[in-house]
């Protein structure tokens, strides 16, 4: 085997064995799982029903995923700093109180802008979440956590992506 091909067998190795690329792909999916659900109800175009069943998708979806995003967090907490903690769970809070924002805006779904400019919001503190999850846990080995990281990683990936609603 020449160099450069066992250079790039190593790296590849090494990808494998790290958390990133598997984050990497679970977050991908489940970006494009919101933008799915929330993006019909963004259009200018949009009635209350397509807002109604975006508002559905972020009232149940969405935070029972969010609650196993942040259980693996949790299982893996303790090879993290307390800067990544902190920044974790201000980011985790965010993506909370903006989804709850939303229950307490009467009649949002008749308010196309207001509904638009808060999802708007979640989608882009989902994004910052996704980024530091896979910044502060991507490169750890996988064989390095714990198993219950690996058990709530692999139950991220065994869900069917939701419909929209």
């Amino acid at each position: 085997m020449s160099a450069i091909a066992g250079a790039t067998a190593s790296a590849t190795m090494t990808t494998k064995e790290l958390l990133r690329p598997r984050l990497e792909r679970e977050h991908a999916r489940w970006i494009e799982e919101v933008r799915a659900a929330l993006e019909p109800a963004q259009r200018a175009d949009a009635g209350a029903w397509a807002r109604w069943n975006a508002l559905r998708y972020l009232q149940s979806t969405f935070p029972a995923r969010l609650d196993q995003e942040r259980r693996m967090v949790q299982s893996a907490s303790g090879a993290l700093s307390d800067d990544q903690r902190d920044n974790l769970w201000a980011l985790s809070e965010l993506l909370d109180a903006l989804r709850e924002h939303l229950d307490h805006l009467v009649g949002l779904c008749h308010r196309a802008e207001q509904f638009s400019t808060v999802t708007g919001k979640i989608l882009t503190a989902l994004s910052h979440w996704c980024r530091a999850v896979e910044a502060d846990l991507g490169p750890m080995p996988a064989t390095t956590v714990s198993p219950t990281t690996r058990d709530l990683l692999a139950q991220l990936s065994a869900e069917p992506a939701a419909s929209g609603a």
